[in-house]
């Protein structure tokens, strides 16, 4: 059987990291975590994104609107690290998994390779998370049926 032509690795990221963004969002409900905001919002990674052991895990992230993301000199992690540090133990539960991964230095544990395999795994697991239409929309048909081949033969990682 011919092996299925898949996208090229960057691409396969991208993927990755727009359905990690919706489902995100869909976990903080749709709205910002600081304001309540439910329009311009963004998923902000708690632990940096470069982290691989951590990128796609769902307890890193955080939805945050536009404004308090990037702009608020309070408590935007952008503009105010300490007060967003100091705005994030009022989410005891999030601060907790930070802080235990930063004390630990899980966040920087990974053993395995970001290859064709990884990818696919981190995409199928975040399937779940998107409907249907959106989930076509960014993944592609073509693409999306070589998954749903992939999903019959393996199981994919927990995110």
């Amino acid at each position: 059987m011919k092996k299925p032509k898949l996208p090229k690795k960057k691409r396969m990221k991208d993927i990755a990291d727009r359905l990690w963004a919706i489902a995100v969002k869909d976990d903080w409900g749709w709205k910002c975590a600081c304001c309540g905001r439910s329009g311009l919002l963004n998923s902000h990674h708690l632990l940096p994104r470069q982290h691989t052991a951590t990128r796609y895990n769902l307890l890193n992230g955080i939805c945050l609107c536009k404004r308090c993301h990037q702009f608020c000199p309070d408590f935007s992690p952008h503009q105010n690290a300490a007060g967003f540090s100091l705005w994030l133990a009022t989410y005891p539960s999030a601060y907790a998994w930070v802080m235990v991964n930063i004390l630990s230095g899980d966040h920087k544990k990974f053993d395995g390779r970001t290859d064709d395999a990884y990818y696919c795994g981190i995409i199928l697991g975040l399937k779940q998370y998107v409907g249907n239409t959106k989930y076509l929309e960014i993944v592609g048909q073509k693409f999306a049926e070589i998954l749903d081949e992939i999903a019959v033969d393996t199981e994919s990682p927990e995110v």
